[in-house]
């Protein structure tokens, strides 16, 4: 495959999984591959994507990004391609590297996205974590994990944060919070869960939602023991990320006169996008099938379709993702073949079952030359 000097950019929205090498673990060899095996600090530092603050001021920015108004290509022609046609599949069980689970997902005080700021140890066990469980009940008790280690279960869940673009999809092994309750004689009107870490954060939560939605404090992601001071994470499906406090020590069930509320995914960031593909410098040959790769998701409603365009939006191609769940990301791939050299940029959005488009649609500059050049 032929090289030339930044002649193709990837898309902005989830940039940063991307650059974290998320999702490439289970997913085949595509064409072109994630550059995986560098670091964040290396691949953001090449790439021509405007820098966090210093772009705000020049073009729109996501999460310090700069979106559309690249340095020479505002007013590019594109190759247009009215509804468009490819191959198209998806899978809810791509799941994302347990590294990058822990670099987005560990460190912050008020919800879980963050940059890494632990080390991982391969050989630590469970032990004997402590749960203080109190608050509407006969008596309070503390729990250990260890002993409940039997009740143990495993799913697939994707952590969504309510704030960012940000998604990982990941293998918990867990606690359901039932259990941990299961020696509470709740008094009446319990109607109110608060789990909180050690650092004493926690957000209030109903207590039949919390339940229903089968809230597992979770120990091991995608196999993996979670790190020394992270032990434990709260994690729910169809929950945004602000819920799931990490290094759990204490759970809370009160009697509250008015329900909490339960949040989700903040104005702009319903139905997200993301082309997952880094294609900088890269030139494609006419005629040969592109395999583009990239998640869609919204969190608590499933996605119903994933759409692309090559032209600029005037039409959109729906595939359907029939049987497609919420509390997993659906991970897409679309084949296209380019017919002749030149320009495209493709696009990408997510339609909800709720009827929910992706209020910023992902996007792709690509460059094309003639197969025999």
């Amino acid at each position: 495959m032929k090289k030339i000097k930044k002649q193709a950019l990837s898309g902005m929205t989830g940039t940063l999984l991307l650059l974290s090498g998320c999702a490439a673990e289970a997913a085949p060899a595509l064409q072109p591959a994630p550059e995986a095996d560098r670091s964040v600090e290396q691949l953001e530092a090449d790439r021509s994507v405007g820098q966090p603050e210093a772009a705000a001021s020049e073009s729109p920015c996501l999460n310090g990004y700069q979106l559309e108004q690249i340095a020479g290509r505002a007013d590019r022609d594109y190759v247009s391609v009215p509804n468009v046609e490819g191959s198209f599949s998806f899978d809810q069980n791509v799941l994302s590297p347990a590294d990058a689970v822990f670099n987005l997902y560990g460190t912050a005080i008020t919800g879980v996205c963050a940059k890494p700021a632990f080390a991982f140890d391969e050989n630590r066990e469970i032990g004997d974590h402590y749960i203080n469980v109190s608050g509407s009940m006969k008596h309070s008790y503390s729990v250990s994990l260890r002993d409940l280690e039997e009740k143990a279960e495993q799913k697939t869940v994707a952590c969504s944060c309510a704030t960012s673009e940000m998604v990982v999809n990941a293998m918990v092994t867990g606690v359901p919070l039932k259990s941990v309750l299961e020696l509470a004689e709740l008094q009446e009107g319990a109607n109110t869960v608060t789990v909180r870490g050690s650092d004493g954060y926690g957000e209030a939560l109903p207590l039949a939602y919390a339940l229903e939605k089968d809230a597992l404090i979770v120990y091991k992601i995608n196999g993996r023991q979670l790190p020394e001071g992270q032990s434990t994470q709260l994690w729910m499906p169809d929950t945004v990320a602000r819920y799931f406090t990490r290094d759990v020590v204490e759970i809370e069930v009160t009697a509250e006169a008015a329900l909490p509320e339960v949040s989700g995914a903040g104005e702009g960031y319903e139905s997200k996008i993301s082309i997952m593909n880094y294609v900088e410098d890269t030139v494609f040959p006419a005629g040969r099938e592109i395999v583009f790769e990239g998640y869609a998701d919204d969190c608590g409603s499933a996605v119903r379709a994933v759409e692309f365009s090559l032209d600029g939006g005037e039409t959109w191609t729906s595939y359907a993702t029939e049987g497609a769940t919420s509390e997993r990301w659906v991970y897409w791939y679309f084949g296209f073949t380019p017919e002749k050299a030149g320009s495209y940029k493709l696009e990408a959005r997510a339609v909800t079952e709720d009827g929910t488009v992706s209020p910023l649609a992902s996007a792709l500059v690509f460059e094309v030359e003639d197969a025999g050049l």
